[in-house]
């Protein structure tokens, strides 16, 4: 649920940059065979059709965008703010 939360805050940040989108594994067993998925949760980031990161297990708001940071700001999506900047 606290992930449910952190995808749900960034969505809402980056809703005009970022598209969130959960599968349910249990109705696309496919899916995650495709992409290789071994544990719960997983969050891919694609990006031309291409998973650039993949983060695995639960983890904070703030992990997350971590690992974003640099993919996103190199694809100059958006202007770094203090969300993005720890603050």
């Amino acid at each position: 649920m606290m992930l449910d939360g952190a995808l749900n805050e960034i969505a809402a940040e980056f809703v005009d940059h970022l598209k969130v989108a959960r599968v349910k594994l249990d109705h696309s067993p496919n899916l995650g065979l495709w992409y290789g998925i071994r544990c719960l949760p997983t969050i891919l980031y694609f990006s031309d059709g291409e998973v650039r990161i993949g983060i695995f297990g639960t983890t904070s708001k703030e992990a997350i965008l971590s690992q974003l940071k640099p993919v996103i700001s190199s694809r100059r999506m958006f202007e770094p703010n203090a969300s993005l900047n720890g603050g």
